[in-house]
């Protein structure tokens, strides 16, 4: 571990950290980068309004997860590593950590029933859905003295991750960075992990960490209050600024990097995520312009033939619509109603007078409710 503050720049630091988790963990690529920077943005965690939960999944057990939450753990701005605790447990102990001056990184492993349907989960979930954002709380009624009850606020506001197999609910998802865990592949090594020595090499990583921090802290507010990132939508944009936020700072070298990876798994979560229905219309709508480039169909199509190609998606909900029978012109324009979107006459090339759709109809909905194109839009400096 190196000993000057000259020797701890930090790019070195984020590619030791990075390393560890390499070193003992079999990840698909770019993953050990997003939890480095992860993991050191909890020591930084009071310059954002807002922070990312990361959630660590599985498709079964055996992948690393437990290992990968204890490296966390150790890492982490005062890591806390529970099963099982309670909803009012979450929040008393963030708020006694509070009110001592301290925040505490609260990583849940073993949280499956974050995904399940009970009055406990639920009760964790309206938590953790509110306490991603600063200004957050709880509100209880705390007993004061002999005579009754006083309501009380209890802040939720701190680092997270939840560790568990299989999908959050996706209200919960929505405020994660998803790190998906797998088992080792064939032939692919890592090391065994020993606790103690990896909670010595942990302690002097932070104390140089803490160094750093003293000499970049005011660089890294900044940079965020003026931040954005112009290709990721709003809520993407806004759990991924704080790790764009310390790579600016400690490895600016490294933001291509981060910015490829940042759109691989926003695009993987956004494909994985149950649309509403017309949500999922547009997008489906939106291939078939799109696949219609350079014919005379490209800017305009009748309503018969959409729904031709939307129907004949097996894919899609849409040949099921209607109790089998498919969607109809009808169930077509009812959806597409709350967007402002509606058919009207078009002149094909035969100067036949058909109803149907133009492409300049779905453009103002296509930018507002759908994903950008990956290559859209420019980093922007952090």
């Amino acid at each position: 571990m190196p000993g000057t503050l000259k020797e701890t720049a930090g790019g070195m630091l984020l590619g030791t950290l990075e390393g560890t988790f390499k070193k003992y963990l079999a990840m698909d690529e770019g993953l050990p980068l997003v939890l480095a920077l992860w993991t050191i943005a909890t020591h930084a965690f009071d310059c954002f309004d807002a922070f990312p939960y990361v959630a660590i999944t599985s498709p079964t057990k055996r992948c690393g997860k437990t290992r990968l939450a204890e490296i966390v753990d150790l890492f982490s701005n005062n890591g806390l590593r529970t099963v099982g605790a309670s909803p009012p447990a979450i929040f008393r102990m963030i708020q006694i950590r509070e009110s001592n001056g301290d925040t505490v990184t609260l990583i849940m492993d073993e949280a499956e029933v974050l995904g399940t349907k009970s009055e406990r989960s639920e009760q964790l979930r309206e938590i953790l859905n509110a306490g991603y954002r600063r200004g957050q709380y709880v509100l209880r009624c705390e007993r004061k003295g002999e005579n009754g009850f006083e309501p009380q606020q209890f802040n939720v506001y701190c680092p997270k991750m939840l560790v568990l197999i299989g999908n959050l609910h996706e209200t919960l998802a929505d405020r994660c960075i998803p790190i998906a865990m797998r088992r080792r592949k064939l032939g692919e090594q890592v090391e065994r992990f020993f606790h103690l020595p990896m909670k010595r090499e942990a302690k002097r990583f932070k104390n140089e960490l803490e160094k750093w921090l003293e000499l970049n802290l005011s660089k890294i507010k900044t940079r965020y209050r003026r931040g954005d990132l112009k290709f990721l939508n709003d809520r993407e944009a806004e759990l991924w600024l704080p790790l764009f936020i310390v790579c600016a700072v400690a490895a600016p070298d490294r933001l291509e990097e981060l910015k490829g990876i940042a759109l691989r798994i926003s695009g993987a979560k956004q494909a994985d995520e149950p649309a509403e229905f017309g949500v999922l219309l547009l997008g489906n709508i939106r291939e078939v312009f799109d696949r219609n480039q350079g014919t005379p169909q490209s800017d305009r199509v009748s309503t018969a033939d959409l729904l031709g190609f939307l129907n004949a998606n097996d894919e899609s909900p849409w040949p099921r619509w209607s109790r089998g029978l498919g969607l109809d012109a009808r169930g077509l324009a009812r959806l597409l109603k709350p967007f402002g979107i509606s058919p009207h006459n078009l002149r094909l090339d035969d100067n036949t007078v058909v109803k149907g759709y133009e492409r300049a109809d779905f453009e103002e909905a296509w930018a507002t409710y759908l994903p950008p194109a990956l290559s859209a839009t420019p980093l922007q400096s952090a």
